[in-house]
């Protein structure tokens, strides 16, 4: 692979910041070529060490209908420094980079006996993995508890239940709990259909709630369900979707019971900057739907985070549009408030995969666009901090 860089990065600079100075690692547009031209990445994952970026993507095999794993590394200033090729035995890669001091972690899992892996990525990019003891399971989701231990959602072909598990960062289960998704068909062909591609990929999504129990979004009941869990036998909550027809798409805790969220009905999306959800009691995901955003594309990938500006606290939920745009809304987390949107990608159709906040204050976009309208690559854009004050 090589770097292909457009000639029109100076021009993304926004307006508003176009006579501030910045260094090469404050706010770009990379654009990742390669020399094969039929070859197509899939970014998954964005992340960040004191020297290095990381970007996780996933590649078709021949061995195997699952996906295996690539990892992009570059100069902070987004300049390609080399790619690795993860062997074929590891795929289906979570699509979060979890840091942990200079660490990054993922889950994966063996193509041939499906049992899943911690893998860890070094602050110089060296990658290691560990297999966890477990049995067969299908890993679907990441997260971080406030003990600095990993969160895993997984499905269990052969019980038929959603398991919900703390590992600790070397790859021991500290903690699980497993859900049934009830008498019924099996979801088996959903999920495999999810890693697959055959169909749309699903929210599954994972985390701890402010008052110290976990939720997690999967099959329960046989519904695409936001469950909450103290870890114990039963859920403590759930929220109810439709089938995989509509359903919460991502989560983030604002405080209390409060929630910032983007959700899906069909080919429609709602937003909330915060929302109080009902963590004790069993519900439907629909009766929160009230903000319906018409421009967000069916099926597109969604993720929001935290970002602080001095005592100021937003939430930023990022998705992409039926334009082929990547678009940001900032929520104030006090109030709920919409303070302003951003789009990206006004030249050329981007898509999005992740967004994250760097140590600088500055935020990351990763998705892929289109060389001369057919050739997928994998772009990387960041927005600095100072661009971001004229925004909120």
């Amino acid at each position: 692979m090589k770097r292909f860089t457009y000639l029109i990065i100076g021009l993304l600079i926004l307006a508003a910041c176009k006579e501030e100075e910045f260094t090469p690692e404050d706010a770009f547009l990379q654009i990742y070529d390669d020399q094969n031209y039929n070859v197509s990445y899939q970014p998954t994952a964005l992340g960040a060490s004191d020297s290095n970026i990381f970007i996780l993507s996933e590649r078709r095999l021949d061995v195997s209908n699952f996906y295996g794993i690539n990892l992009i590394t570059t100069e902070l200033s987004g300049e390609f420094k080399n790619e690795q090729q993860l062997e074929d035995q590891f795929v289906a890669p979570t699509k979060d980079l979890i840091k942990l001091g200079s660490t990054h972690y993922f889950f994966c899992m063996d193509r041939n006996t499906l049992r899943p892996h911690l893998a860890s990525i070094s602050a110089s990019g060296d990658l290691n993995f560990t297999a966890l003891n477990m049995s067969t399971s299908y890993p679907l989701a990441a997260g971080l508890n406030r003990n600095n231990e990993l969160i895993l959602l997984s499905y269990n072909q052969d019980s038929r239940e959603s398991v919900m598990s703390l590992v600790s960062i070397d790859g021991q289960i500290q903690n699980q709990a497993s859900y049934s998704i009830g008498a019924g068909n099996n979801v088996l062909e959903a999920i495999t259909d999810h890693f697959t591609r055959r169909k749309d990929r699903l929210p599954f999504f994972c985390g701890q709630a402010p008052n110290s129990s976990y939720y997690f979004n999967g099959f329960y009941n046989f519904t695409m369900s936001l469950v909450f869990t103290d870890l114990g036998d039963d859920p403590t909550g759930v929220i109810q979707g439709q089938n995989t027809d509509a359903a919460m798409k991502y989560l983030l805790p604002i405080g209390g019971n409060n929630y910032a969220f983007i959700a899906y009905q069909f080919s429609d999306h709602f937003l909330s900057g915060s929302t109080e959800l009902s963590a004790n009691s069993v519900t439907s995901s629909v009766n929160y739907f009230n903000r319906k955003v018409p421009e967000i594309a069916p099926n597109a990938i969604s993720k929001i985070v935290d970002y602080s500006f001095g005592t100021d606290e937003y939430a930023i939920i990022a998705s992409e549009t039926e334009g082929r745009q990547v678009i940001l809304y900032f929520f104030d987390k006090n109030t709920g408030d919409l303070i302003n949107t951003l789009f990206l990608g006004t030249l050329n159709p981007f898509t999005f995969a992740d967004l994250e906040v760097f140590e600088d204050g500055g935020i990351a976009v990763l998705g892929t666009t289109f060389l001369a309208d057919r050739f997928e690559r994998v772009y990387l854009q960041k927005i600095s901090r100072t661009q971001l004050t004229e925004i909120i």
